[in-house]
């Protein structure tokens, strides 16, 4: 992920003519700015000299150095802050909160494990997206996954539009890390995740739970049921990539072996041929409570459909896996 990301420092300085150079040398004075990158004075204890003879405030302020980085994104390379303060973001708020990095706007929190956290945070519709509202906020930085919107976005504040969904949550995290000035913290994530899947998978295989078949469903319309594979929320990513457990033969083939494809539908008829010793699913299953081919599933039959939370399972941030890591692990430790 680093090779994507350019810094790059603009420093606006006053220039002083100094004048009365006695016959036996020079002394300069440099100011030094709040930014990480500075210029160094060439002059060994030039620095001490800068301190003592510090310019009033307004000439500080007038001399600092606002530092920049330049970031490769889908709409071409943006330049943002390199300590970003304001930030708007869409969908992987978790990251952000996990870095230690409260957004001042959000979509959807509902039902989140951060929901409580971000209680005052404000909400922006994805799917109707107020422009107005974002710019209320008066954000430095903005985190999204339309490129349709991108023109609207950048006019009012930088705007990195990158397929997220596509990255791994530890190249998301590194990069969301890079960024923010996050890095350091961004890998102690990635290790003690790494460490608890580790964990997780030891239980696992303890209990010969590794070998099952695991399938992600949702009852969304009446006739059919959408079926998840491993990029897409849902507890995709740890059941499929992180954990191991194998999709039935059909969602391998259509969805997680075929480019461009999340999910499909399925409907009621053929559900058999999507059979899985394990289903995952939110609430609104309850709804096929009286559906015999849903019925007929060994998974229903035998106990092994579990419940989950909407909308901690939608999310795929580092919060939210860790919440759902623990919560998959237990419930088939213990079906």
């Amino acid at each position: 992920m680093k090779n994507i990301i350019k810094k790059v420092i603009i420093s606006i300085t006053v220039l002083t003519m100094i004048f009365g150079l006695t016959a036996c040398g020079s002394r300069g004075a440099s100011s030094e700015t709040s930014s990480k990158n500075t210029l160094a004075d060439s002059q060994a204890g030039n620095d001490q000299a800068a301190t003592s003879e510090s310019p009033d405030k307004e000439s500080e302020a007038a001399g600092a150095t606002e530092a920049v980085q330049t970031i490769t994104t889908l709409k071409g390379d943006v330049t943002i802050p390199v300590e970003p303060k304001r930030i708007v973001v869409a969908f992987f708020q978790g990251d952000f909160l996990a870095l230690g990095i409260k957004p001042v706007g959000t979509t959807f929190n509902d039902d989140a494990i951060f929901q409580e956290e971000l209680g005052d945070v404000t909400v922006i519709d994805a799917w109707g997206l107020d422009p107005e509202l974002v710019m209320s906020l008066k954000p430095d930085l903005i985190i999204w996954n339309n490129p349709d919107e991108y023109e609207t976005l950048s006019k009012i504040a930088p705007t990195l539009i990158m397929d997220y969904y596509s990255m791994d949550y530890t190249q998301r995290l590194t990069f969301f890390g890079q960024i923010t000035g996050k890095e350091e913290k961004a890998q102690e994530l990635i290790n003690a995740f790494t460490e608890k899947v580790a964990e997780s998978k030891k239980k696992l295989s303890e209990a010969g739970k590794l070998d099952q078949t695991v399938i992600l469903l949702e009852n969304q319309q009446a006739g059919s049921l959408r079926a998840f594979g491993n990029d897409y929320g849902r507890g995709g990513e740890l059941i499929y990539n992180e954990l191991g457990f194998n999709a039935p033969e059909r969602i391998i083939t259509e969805v997680i072996n075929a480019e461009g494809v999340s999910f499909i539908d399925i409907s009621y008829e053929v559900l058999g041929e999507y059979s899985a010793d394990y289903i995952f699913s939110d609430e609104n299953i309850k709804e096929l409570a009286d559906n015999q081919v849903f019925n007929s599933l060994s998974a229903v039959r035998e106990g092994r459909l579990i419940e989950t939370n909407s909308g901690m399972f939608w999310f795929s941030d580092i919060t939210s896996m860790n919440a759902q890591l623990e919560f998959i692990v237990d419930n088939i430790l213990n079906h």
